[in-house]
C-alpha cells in the first residue's frame, strides 16, 4: 500500500513541479521579477500554451521515470497476441460511457469545478496532443501499470486493488466536479488492467474517452455551460432515452469486452 501511495505522491509531484516551474519561468520572462513571478496572479495569468506544454512535459517526465525504475514493467506478450476484438471493444465500450457521464455530472452540479475551461483548451492544438494522447498514456502506467501492481503485491485482492486505485485515480483529479467520472472510469481501466495485465486496452478506453469529450466540447465550443437538456431542446424524455441507448451499447460492449479477455 506503501508503494502504491508513494507513486501516486510522484506523479503528483512531479505534475506540480512542472506546472510551477512553467509559471514561474513564464513569468520570469516577461516581467524580470522573480518575485513576482512567484505571486498567485502570476500563476493565474498564464496562457493555456504554457500550461499545457508543463502538462506534456511532466507527463513524458513521468513516463520515463516509471519505466526506467520498472514501476511498471514494459512486456510485448500482449501485443504478441494481436488483441484486436479487445481493442474494438474498449472502444465501443468507451462511447457508451459518454452519455451516461455528462448525465451524472449534471446530476452531481452541486460539487465545485475547479478545472480549466475546454473551450481554453480546445483553443489550442497542444490541448489534444496534451489531454488525448500524454495523459491517457502516462496515467495508465502510472495507476494502472504500477499502482494496481503495487496494491496486487500488497494484498493479491484483485477487486481491491481496482477499488483503491479508482479511488486514488479521482482524488489526483482535484476537481470535485470530476471526481465521481473518474472513480467509475477507474473502477472500469483497473478491472480491464487486472484481466488483460496490459495498460494498452485501458490506453485505448481512456484515449477514446478523452477525444470523444474533445470532440464534443469543441463542437458546442461558445454555447455556454450546455447541459444534455439543453442539448435536446429542453426533452426530460430525450435525455433518458440517450442514457438508456448509451448504456444498450456499454453494458452489451463490457459483457463482449469480458468475453474477448478470456481468450
Amino acid at each position: 500500500m506503501r508503494k502504491a501511495v508513494c507513486y501516486m505522491l510522484l506523479f503528483l509531484l512531479i505534475s506540480w513541479t512542472a506546472a510551477l516551474a512553467a509559471s514561474t519561468i513564464y513569468q520570469f520572462a516577461i516581467s524580470g521579477n522573480a518575485v513576482h513571478s512567484l505571486g498567485k496572479e502570476a500563476a493565474a495569468s498564464v496562457p493555456v500554451e504554457v500550461n499545457l506544454v508543463a502538462m506534456i512535459v511532466a507527463d513524458i517526465i513521468i513516463f520515463y521515470v516509471f519505466l526506467w525504475r520498472k514501476y511498471c514493467p514494459v512486456s510485448r506478450d500482449y501485443m504478441r497476441s494481436r488483441p484486436l476484438k479487445v481493442a474494438l471493444w474498449c472502444v465501443v465500450a468507451s462511447l457508451g460511457t459518454i452519455i451516461p457521464s455528462m448525465w451524472l455530472e449534471e446530476q452531481l452540479s452541486f460539487l465545485p469545478n475547479i478545472s480549466q475551461s475546454a473551450d481554453e483548451l480546445l483553443g489550442s492544438p497542444l490541448g489534444y496532443i496534451a489531454v488525448v494522447v500524454c495523459v491517457p498514456i502516462c496515467e495508465e502506467v502510472v495507476f494502472r501499470g504500477a499502482v494496481i501492481r503495487a496494491l496486487l503485491g500488497w494484498r493479491n485482492n484483485g477487486k481491491l486493488a481496482v477499488i483503491v486505485s479508482a479511488i486514488m485515480f479521482a482524488v489526483v483529479h482535484v476537481n470535485p466536479a470530476q471526481m465521481p467520472h473518474a472513480f467509475l472510469l477507474g473502477l472500469l481501466l483497473g478491472w480491464v488492467f487486472v484481466r488483460t495485465d496490459s495498460v494498452i486496452p485501458g490506453i485505448i478506453i481512456h484515449g477514446t474517452n478523452n477525444l470523444i469529450v474533445f470532440i464534443i466540447a469543441g463542437a458546442l465550443s461558445g454555447s455556454g455551460e450546455m447541459t444534455l437538456s439543453d442539448l435536446y431542446g429542453g426533452s426530460t424524455l430525450h435525455v433518458v432515452l440517450s442514457v438508456l441507448f448509451s448504456l444498450l451499447i456499454l453494458l452489451p460492449a463490457l459483457f463482449q469486452l469480458n468475453l474477448a479477455m478470456k481468450r
